[in-house]
């Protein structure tokens, strides 16, 4: 047994014993929801700076989605993490439709997308809700709102150039991925005796 640290879904602290499983199953859950994080950022950086590497970094942020399903296949089936990896791809493409949309000052359209990236976090929890008992619909409905308004902020921080507010959200954003990761793992534990 080992004994780690890991985040609550209030963003506090706390230690826990975990074996190699639970351990195995934690980082690898914290990993992907880092990348979700990270790409996500370049992918806004790249978008509002018009780089050249944007594609390349569009493909890799669209590759998470499908990395998270290989992931859940092994503990639900390919249906059910097919069904994810299409929940959060849509994620990342409504986000894209903000992004393009918000630089082209379209507040009518940006609007329109930006109740549809709330409505597809709806699903998402939904549906998390649905394949574990140990998942809470209205706890991922909170962590992924959060994650929505925070990825909000941020695209504004980034479009005004208050890059200091910038970085001070991304902070955020990634503390809370890290919580996402926790909530995650910990339903998966308890739901399989991992």
């Amino acid at each position: 047994m080992l004994l780690v640290m890991v985040s609550t879904a209030a963003g506090y602290w706390k230690y826990h014993f975990a074996n190699y499983g639970q351990m195995n199953l934690m980082n690898e859950l914290r990993k992907l929801w880092t990348e979700h994080m990270y790409w996500t950022r370049l992918f806004l950086i790249s978008s509002l700076s018009g780089l050249p590497d944007l594609e390349v970094t569009t493909n890799r942020l669209l590759r998470n989605p499908s990395d998270f399903s290989k992931v859940l296949e092994v503990f639900y089936g390919k249906q059910k993490a097919e069904t994810f990896r299409s929940l959060l791809e849509d994620h990342l493409k409504i986000a894209a439709v903000i992004v393009d949309q918000t630089m082209k000052g379209n507040e009518k359209v940006t609007e329109q997308y930006a109740r549809l990236w709330y409505s597809n976090a709806d699903r998402i929890a939904a549906f998390l809700a649905s394949i574990n008992p140990c998942w809470s619909e209205e706890e991922w409905k909170n962590l992924l709102y959060e994650h929505l308004k925070m990825t909000g902020e941020e695209l504004a921080a980034r479009l005004t150039g208050d890059f200091i507010n910038d970085g001070i959200i991304f902070d955020r954003i990634e503390e809370q991925g890290l919580a996402m990761a926790d909530v995650m793992a910990a339903g998966m534990i308890n739901q399989f005796d991992i």
